[in-house]
């Protein structure tokens, strides 16, 4: 199967930052509205046209991105829990955006050094990669299937990328 991978576009987390929102409710933020019109070129590329489905991570980022992209296309949206976001936390509850970007950038470092993680309340990469992995098994019977989701679930299936993903950037990838 071939995959169009779509890291979501640019999120607006002002409110949720100046609310002291829970993670949970970060993930309800939508696009800024600034960056829609840069989105909106990203995704009208030709490799979106012969596309059978778009499969979407649940968070508002990526929904509001899948539907960007299927506003003229008219293809089966899916929606799926376990293309969601690498958990930072999994207690859950309000931590920082400093403290989740400390968190991110030691679960980088150890993805880099090839090293397994030992902070217990972080997802580990082999329990993302296997999450989407079991989704996208179910899609099989596809030929090319739009993923609209995050890098971190990107990142699983291709290793380590030090130049990483932009929000509203896309890469093709065989599954």
């Amino acid at each position: 199967m071939e995959i169009v991978f779509v890291r979501h576009g640019v999120p607006d987390f002002t409110l949720a930052d100046e609310r002291q929102m829970t993670q949970l409710e970060k993930d309800y933020a939508p696009l800024c509205r600034d960056h829609l019109p840069v989105l909106q070129e990203n995704l009208n590329q030709p490799v979106f046209d012969d596309a059978d489905i778009i499969i979407s991570s649940l968070y508002t980022r990526a929904l509001q991105t899948a539907e960007i992209l299927n506003r003229h296309r008219g293809l089966p949206l899916f929606v799926e829990h376990d293309l969601r976001e690498w958990r930072a936390d999994r207690e859950g509850g309000y931590f920082t955006l400093k403290e989740r970007d400390r968190r991110w950038h030691e679960y980088r470092e150890s993805l880099k050094a090839g090293i397994p993680m030992t902070d217990t309340r972080y997802e580990y990469i082999d329990e993302l990669k296997l999450r989407a992995e079991l989704v996208l098994e179910r899609y099989r019977q596809y030929r090319k299937v739009v993923v609209v989701s995050h890098f971190n679930v990107f990142e699983a299936f291709q290793g380590f990328q030090e130049e990483g993903l932009s929000c509203g950037e896309l890469r093709v990838i065989s599954f």
